[in-house]
């Protein structure tokens, strides 16, 4: 025991809250390494940053208060007008419904309310070792390791009628907790976006000297000299196998819509816009460059009207044959 009297308790993970911390983690690891979104990435990492952060670390018990120790600061619970100090039930968690803070990602931490508690703080990392403490005005919950130590310690150390549980937080940080949520809702809808986003064929402007291609994340502007012309035409993914992709190299990919860089079959790095169709019009570099995979609505009539439009390119590559 330390000199000042104090006892320590350590605080460790149940199943559900390993299974929710891993699943999370690799949400916002993968996603962003995949579609290569990197303020998707920071934003993600700084959610796990923070979330981690508010985490309980632990509790002390001394001077007649429950410590909360976390990366963020300690929360410092005084030990007055107590009520009630005793190991959580089933009940306790019945009609349980978080309203405002982390239900899962390193613990259970905020503000909650149940159908027997009421209104109630939670600094909780494993629901199976909750202690339930009430005071005159509020309610608290924790999960030491030692539940049996952590009753004895509080009970030694609270008055005869205890108190406020309001804790003062030591050092500043509740700043912090507005933007971890802020942040966390905006990892949510980033993540959402990635996995739903959904846009169709993108538009396309062509004239007789260009072809533009307006896509949100890789927009680009092919001009006619940089096409062979002659060679414009379908591809049919399920026969012409060689231009299915094997690899992104640098793009954008869900399983509605890939843009950017790809790697196929044939070796080759394509600028890739395809929308889950089969059929791709396939624009030929003339030259050293990079092949284009674009779908369309109407790919065959597309192919006609590129091939139109640039009439002049045909002409002088007949006339230079």
């Amino acid at each position: 025991m330390p000199a000042d009297g104090s006892r320590s308790f350590s605080a460790s993970y149940d199943q559900t809250t390993k299974i929710i911390t891993a699943v999370v983690c690799v949400i916002l690891v993968v996603v962003p390494v995949s579609t290569k979104i990197f303020v998707l990435a920071a934003l993600g990492w700084l959610l796990i940053a923070v979330s981690y952060a508010y985490s309980p670390l632990g509790y002390a018990v001394s001077e007649r208060s429950i410590v909360v120790r976390r990366l963020i600061g300690r929360v410092r619970i005084p030990l007055e007008r107590v009520h009630e100090i005793r190991i959580a039930t089933r009940e306790d968690f019945r009609g349980c419904l978080r309203l405002w803070g982390n239900g899962g990602l390193f613990g259970y931490y905020g503000l909650f309310r149940t159908s027997k508690l009421g209104k109630c703080t939670w600094y909780v990392t494993n629901r199976s070792k909750a202690v339930v403490l009430i005071t005159e005005t509020k309610t608290a919950l924790f999960s030491p390791d030692d539940v049996e130590g952590f009753l004895a310690a509080v009970r030694a150390e609270a008055p005869v009628a205890g108190a406020s549980l309001a804790g003062v937080i030591e050092p500043r940080g509740g700043g912090l907790a507005w933007l971890g949520a802020a942040i966390g809702v905006v990892v949510i809808g980033i993540v959402t976006f990635a996995f739903s986003y959904a846009p169709g064929p993108p538009k396309l402007t062509l004239t007789a000297g260009s072809l533009a291609i307006h896509d949100r994340f890789y927009p680009v502007t092919l001009g006619a000299a940089s096409i062979d012309v002659a060679h414009i035409r379908v591809v049919d993914l399920g026969v012409d196998t060689e231009w299915r992709t094997t690899k992104k190299t640098n793009g954008f990919a869900n399983s509605h819509y890939r843009s950017g860089w790809f790697q196929v079959a044939n070796g080759q790095e394509v600028h890739l816009y395809e929308a889950g169709g089969k059929r791709l019009v396939l624009l030929p570099p003339n030259g050293d460059g990079a092949a284009v995979l674009v779908e369309v609505g109407e790919p065959d009539r597309f192919v006609e009207e590129v091939q139109r439009a640039w009439s002049g390119r045909l002409k002088a590559s007949a006339s230079g044959k």
